[in-house]
């Protein structure tokens, strides 16, 4: 059985073996046709120095950031390279490598664009999935290019630092827990401030085509010469507070060493963030506050824009941060859900909450973090 193997030669290398062979017996016997192949040689390492100085000149680069990225989830990271008429030549085989620092990320591949015209503008795209919550740093970028030879690569560096922020990992919440923790609100439903199709009086119209007879107002319309209808409030929906307790330090957790017990506030972290995913996209109203280290509190809302407020939240938390002992806030009209990271410690003011361990879900649920 025959086997091939490839071996990967640079170009720069392949050049200075062309030239030691070529050169001397062309300088030696003066054979014009071993003259020309020296020239040819000589004339591609001077256009391959020069080229990649002028396709690098005049070009424009854009970094296009995503609004947050999420732990083992691609994020993409676009650049808009554009050159303007009248500022160098075309670009062929432009790559960009960002200089990452901060959150740990694992690069899929880095940007990299065939073409730019003059007067032209194209994107590439990087792609890195987070490993780690928290902030991904933008240092910088390089713009570099080896063609048309590959000969000595330019580059330039790109100035401009950007951080985005990176959400903890999500896992799926089953129907159940999210039914039960509906269920121990203080009120059940609510009727909302606003016109809608509810069940509660909000005000009085004339009636339109389409008006059900029971939203007629039969009273108000025997005094007057037209039909009244009744307007409806919208219904609310339910509200859900989250609460992740990290009071107690790292060290002072049930767990055999340090490691585990970080990965255990990790896992806290990351039920957290489920049970508030699992609640937008269940329609409720949903609110978080964290006990023992400080950060935003979160009133029960609804919207994008919220969750990912809140997301954030947890993906800033610095576990090696001291503790203190938060009170925890007082009673509100929401279904509450307590979360622990080793095991569950009854939280005074919650008795009616659901308590929830990270260890004890991560087990069960067979999903431990890596």
């Amino acid at each position: 059985m025959t086997v091939r193997r490839s071996i990967a030669v640079r170009p720069s290398i392949a050049f200075v073996l062309a030239l030691v062979l070529v050169a001397p017996p062309a300088m030696l016997r003066g054979n014009n046709l071993l003259v020309l192949l020296m020239s040819l040689v000589l004339a591609a390492a001077i256009i391959g120095l020069i080229g990649p100085r002028l396709a690098l000149r005049g070009l424009r680069v854009n970094r296009l950031l995503p609004r947050h990225g999420k732990v083992g989830e691609s994020m993409r990271i676009r650049y808009r390279i554009g050159r303007t008429h009248g500022s160098g030549m075309p670009a062929f085989a432009l790559r960009v490598d960002e200089h990452l620092g901060g959150a740990q990320v694992d690069i899929d591949h880095p940007a990299w664009v065939l073409h730019v015209a003059t007067g032209d503008t194209v994107h590439g795209d990087m792609h890195v999935t987070p490993t780690q919550r928290g902030k991904v740093m933008l240092n910088g970028a390089t713009l570099g290019t080896g063609f048309p030879f590959g000969l000595w690569r330019r580059s330039k560096t790109l100035a401009g630092a950007r951080e985005v922020v990176v959400h903890p990992r999500t896992v799926p919440v089953d129907r159940a827990i999210m039914r039960s923790i509906r269920g121990r609100g203080l009120d059940g439903p609510r009727s909302g401030r606003h016109r809608g199709h509810g069940e509660e009086w909000y005000a009085t119209r004339p009636a339109r085509p389409g008006d059900r007879l029971r939203d007629i107002a039969w009273r108000i319309s025997a005094h007057r010469d037209e039909l009244i209808a009744l307007e409806r409030t919208t219904p609310q929906p339910p509200r859900i507070r989250v609460v992740l307790d990290l009071r107690r330090a790292t060290a002072e957790l049930d767990e055999s060493d340090l490691d585990a017990a970080r990965e255990r506030e990790e896992q806290a972290i990351t039920l957290a963030a489920s049970i508030l995913q699992a609640g937008h996209e269940g329609g409720d109203e949903i609110g978080m506050c964290v006990l023992g280290i400080p950060a935003a509190v979160h009133a029960p809302r609804r919207g994008s824009l919220h969750l990912d407020r809140m997301l954030s939240t947890l993906a800033l938390l610095d576990l090696d941060t001291p503790r203190v002992n938060t009170a925890p806030p007082k009673g509100e009209r929401a279904g509450a859900v307590v979360v622990q990271p080793d095991r569950v410690r009854p939280l005074v003011g919650f008795n009616d909450a659901l308590h929830l361990s990270a260890r004890t879900w991560f087990q069960r649920a067979g999903a431990d973090m890596p």
